[in-house]
């Protein structure tokens, strides 16, 4: 059982995940997406392990988006004061430009209003300037760059959406 229906997007069908079974299923498709990505130092998801994604499962909300009978995007939220904090947005690399990632982003922001948060927080990699304009063209700022310990310079954006 992977949840309710949330929306279709194009062919997409978004769903909330509640499956705890599903966790090593979505720790090795999130793993498998950022770790091929080119950033310093590697994202800390790739310390994580299937029994960390079951607790996200268990703890938060998490949307996926299947095709053809597998997963091709999935996106965690969970509250943090009046906050919603979203992040492991992962989206497989066939299905970049077509609407999946604008698609989980919509259904964090719909999580965010009926949760009665005040703003979304998510941290985004410097180095990664397409997911910075994806987070930009949601409406969301720049509120501070952070560095990575044992890094001199800014290695990331805190970035934030108020929700009216």
């Amino acid at each position: 059982m992977s949840g309710d229906e949330i929306s279709t997007v194009v062919d997409f069908l978004i769903r909330h995940c509640i499956d705890i079974s599903r966790a090593a299923e979505l720790h090795a498709f999130t793993q498998g997406v950022f770790d091929a990505l080119e950033i310093d130092p590697p994202s800390s998801v790739l310390k994580e392990t299937a029994a960390d994604f079951a607790a996200r499962v268990r703890d938060e909300t998490c949307f996926i988006i299947e095709a053809d009978g597998k997963l091709v995007g999935s996106i965690f939220c969970a509250m943090n004061g009046d906050a919603l904090y979203v992040g492991r947005l992962a989206v497989a690399p066939a299905y970049r430009r077509r609407g999946v990632a604008n698609a989980l982003m919509d259904a964090a922001k719909a999580e965010a209003r009926r949760l009665g948060a005040k703003r979304i927080t998510l941290g985004a990699r410097i180095a990664l300037p397409g997911n910075v304009a994806l987070f930009r063209r949601h409406g969301f700022m720049i509120v501070r760059e952070t560095c990575h310990p044992g890094f001199t310079t800014p290695t990331s954006y805190d970035m934030e959406l108020a929700l009216a």
